[in-house]
């Protein structure tokens, strides 16, 4: 290591000691140019990861490192909460077992806000790399006073960016933000910050509170991949402190959420029918989005660089394999560059037994209880969902009503076609002769609700067995085919011709007498065992009976 690369590393390590974060393991090294020569030479990707300790931010690191990636994570994390990151046994030997690296290094919000030293050595110690992710998941202030929450969780958001920024400084790989699909469309802008702008933030030099990016793809520069997600459930499986029991092993355990949902979709977070994908009431598990966000770092599905999309978790307990993320990734890539403006929802399976039974499903018993629900039913201004009904054997329309001179009238319709390999979703026009011929460009009202339970329908039809999930090959091993060995014939030996002096077979005379039959009755006494009360012979006198008692005392 060169005299100038020396003194910069103990430069950033005497900045941030407070929250530099050690390992003791094979598998974390120390910084060290092999690592970006490696990466030069074509060798491994290098991934650089920015985020507060744990959350989706771990989830990735390891998911990276697991594939053979050499990740290099810098862990942003508050001056009132520290934290540590540790990994369990069975992760680092995974890790070295694949040849991937982690190397660690942090530093607390209060360093990269007042010290601009602190910030130069993040860029130098990040280096050069393949791609970068930075997360924020993980920013939460425990306290009772409201505002100082608000405050400390900005002051982390503007140091995570920060030191993003930095680290982006110089990479021109792909670039990934993940974000909250519910947080405003600046990313983590809220509505409280902009009513209030001098409320939030770290002021530490007047103008120079200018100089934080606005939002955490500004901070990444250039064209930035964004992965959204729902509201977040689960624990990385690399902490200790993780279980796949809740409550940990009981006499009857209960699997936990993380293995019991593990069916993922991936969607465009705002469709080309102008619908959002997500809405407050999806959910995304920890290690599906750190996974996806893995893949897209190491270029192992097809994504198009600077998009953006959703990640969903539904029920199902198999393992998402590789071939079903490149499906998905696969599926919303031909989406977004079909050009079918009416195309709102496609789900694919591997068969579907009965299509006239999954579209009578859909009709009687999906569409019903998503009508009733509070998103659809609170609609009180223009069109809205009313019935659904089976046009055909194979499609469902839902029809939208609005009242216009106290009449009502079909606004648009949702037609919904059940097919031997999956289900689409196609939005209609409604009544020509009431002025609603046309397919409406923008979304009806509680669209994007429907075309989001969608998702949950078409997980639902595989658990009831409506429907068939797409066949993977490694759930199916190869059968090796086995030759049948031919049977060696034995020698035909003819039956024996019977004479005719032999005698006529016996027939077995089968006592059919019982206790109905003799003539006893089911009230009469019965034996009990070798308690049986012991009973005086009809034979025997009183007299002889009284002179055996006698002689027995």
């Amino acid at each position: 290591m060169e005299i100038g690369t020396k003194q910069v590393m103990m430069r950033l390590m005497r900045l941030i000691q407070p929250a530099v974060l050690i390992i003791s393991t094979t598998a974390l090294i120390a910084p060290c140019p092999q690592t970006r020569l490696s990466s030069s030479l074509g060798m491994t990707k290098s991934v650089v990861v920015v985020s507060p300790p744990g959350g989706v931010g771990e989830v990735a690191v390891v998911k990276a490192a697991e594939m053979g990636s050499a990740v290099r994570w810098f862990v942003v994390q508050s001056n009132t909460m520290k934290s540590s990151v540790s990994f369990s046994q069975d992760t680092l030997d995974t890790i070295e077992q694949a040849g991937g690296k982690v190397e660690l290094a942090g530093a607390d919000t209060q360093s990269l806000l007042e010290d601009p030293d602190a910030l130069s050595a993040v860029g130098t110690w990040c280096g050069s790399a393949d791609s970068l992710l930075c997360a924020d998941d993980g920013i939460q202030i425990v306290t009772e006073d409201e505002n100082q929450k608000l405050n400390e969780e900005q002051q982390w958001r503007d140091a995570l960016k920060l030191a993003s920024q930095q680290a982006g400084k110089s990479i021109t790989g792909r670039k990934v933000a993940i974000v909250d699909a519910a947080a405003d469309e600046d990313e983590d802008i809220t509505a409280e910050q902009k009513k209030s702008p001098e409320l939030f933030g770290f002021v530490f030099g007047g103008s120079e509170q200018s100089n934080i990016p606005k939002t955490i793809s500004a901070a990444l520069g250039g064209q930035v991949t964004k992965l959204r997600h729902g509201k977040l459930f689960g624990t990385p499986e690399s902490s200790p402190d993780f279980s796949a029991f809740v409550g940990g092993p009981q006499k009857n355990p209960i699997i936990c959420e993380e293995y019991t949902r593990r069916t993922v979709r991936i969607d465009p977070t705002l469709s080309i029918t102008g619908n959002q994908m997500m809405g407050a009431s999806t959910e995304s598990c920890r290690h599906a989005v750190g996974e996806a966000a893995a893949l897209i770092l190491l270029d192992k599905v097809q994504a198009e660089n600077g998009i953006d999309v959703c990640v969903s978790s539904y029920t199902g307990n198999q393992p998402f394999s590789l071939e079903l993320w490149q499906e998905e990734f696969r599926r919303v890539d031909q989406m977004l560059l079909s050009g079918e403006e009416a195309l709102l929802f496609s789900a694919a399976f591997s068969s579907v037994p009965d299509t006239n039974r999954l579209a009578s499903w859909i009709a009687t018993k999906w569409a019903p209880a998503v009508l009733r629900t509070y998103d659809i039913a609170a609609i009180r201004i223009g069109a809205r969902p009313v019935y659904a009904s089976l046009v055909s054997d194979n499609s469902v329309e839902i029809v939208w009503q609005q009242l216009v001179d106290f009449e009502s009238v079909v606004a648009g319709k949702m037609r919904i076609d059940v097919k031997n390999d999956g289900i689409t979703a196609t939005r209609l026009g409604g009544d020509a002769s009431k002025g609603f011929g046309a397919t409406s460009r923008t979304p009806l009202n509680g669209e994007s609700v429907l075309v989001r339970r969608l998702g949950e329908a078409a997980s639902q039809a595989i658990e009831k067995g409506l429907a068939n999930k797409v066949f993977q090959t490694n759930d199916v091993p190869a059968t090796p085919s086995i030759e049948p060995t031919p049977k060696k014939q034995e020698p035909v030996v003819p039956p024996p011709v019977p004479s005719a002096a032999a005698e006529p077979p016996v027939t077995p005379v089968i006592d059919e007498s019982g206790p109905r039959q003799t003539g006893a009755r089911r009230s009469a006494e019965r034996a009990r065992g070798s308690r049986q009360r012991k009973r005086v012979d009809a034979t025997t006198t009183p007299e002889e009976s009284k002179a055996d008692e006698n002689a027995f005392q």
